[in-house]
């Protein structure tokens, strides 16, 4: 979207390992956006405020959680609404990439999204697309960002279309999960992507990561997460440095060690091993 107002503050950076694309982390003040159309898809999370946005005949004032997915050519314009404060994040996508990114996933390929209205209600793709945003922002876990980025092409081909889109019939696949289980466990240092890992067992991303979930009931990222953080609970538990599990374990870092092992178990890894 172009701005023709007062910004406080935007960010703008290339992801090339989310389709390439354009990002942005914005938070506007008094923005009018004019009537405009891009020759990339749109896909926008509003983070705070509010936000009018009109898209063909359809209006809409868009709140935090909110999505907004306008796909290239689509002539749509923006005002500031409430305080006429707002911050988002977006993705500006290439027609072309999406449809290499389909093909790459496993799905029909498509170079538009199609959806039956651009304002979209859905917290869990909101998650996603925020989560992609994020992680590309602050280069945080690229297993993750891959794993986001599935999620909401998935949700956006398969719950949001104005067509029908015939996924891939995934049936149970528990001999392949359990292989990918043991691959993740017995290597908690392992850097993969959801595509990486799909090509070690010869299976597309969007399979491996339908059957694991529909198995395991958790994603392949969110099974790492987990058994990482159960190493670290027993490594703590005997008295070793912190940072030593931390790197032991596969995190990053430690504010990533910090972070994840708080969501998982409700403390800090300090708190945890203070208990012991």
């Amino acid at each position: 979207m172009k701005a023709t107002a007062q910004t406080r503050s935007v960010k703008l950076w290339r992801a090339p390992d989310v389709m390439d694309a354009v990002m942005l982390k914005g938070q506007f003040v008094g923005h009018r956006y004019p009537p405009h159309a891009h020759d990339t898809h749109c896909l926008a999370v509003i983070t705070g405020g509010a936000l009018a946005v009109e898209v063909r005949d359809q209006r809409r004032i868009c709140r935090r959680g909110d999505v907004i997915v306008i796909d290239a050519d689509v002539v749509h314009s923006g005002v500031a609404a409430g305080d006429g404060q707002w911050k988002m994040r977006v993705e500006h996508v290439r027609p072309a990439a999406l449809a290499n990114y389909c093909d790459r996933l496993g799905i029909a390929r498509r170079e538009r999204f199609e959806l039956e209205s651009p304002f979209i209600v859905d917290a869990e793709l909101s998650r996603y697309l925020y989560g992609v945003n994020w992680c590309s922002e602050v280069n945080d876990d690229a297993f993750k960002r891959s794993e986001a980025l599935a999620c909401a092409v998935v949700s956006l081909c398969g719950r949001h279309a104005s067509r029908f889109v015939d996924l891939p019939v995934v049936h149970r696949e528990p001999a392949l999960v359990r292989a990918v289980k043991s691959r993740l466990r017995e290597d908690l240092l392992a850097r993969v992507t959801l595509s990486t890992l799909a090509s070690e067992f010869a299976v597309t991303p969007f399979v491996l990561l339908r059957a694991f979930v529909r198995e395991a009931g958790l994603s392949p990222h969110a099974f790492q997460q987990q058994e990482r953080v159960r190493h670290a609970m027993q490594m703590l538990r005997e008295g070793r440095p912190i940072s030593e599990v931390g790197a032991r374990t596969g995190f990053a870092d430690q504010s990533h060690f910090t972070r994840v092992f708080k969501q998982q178990t409700g403390v800090t890894p300090k708190v945890y091993q203070g208990a012991f």
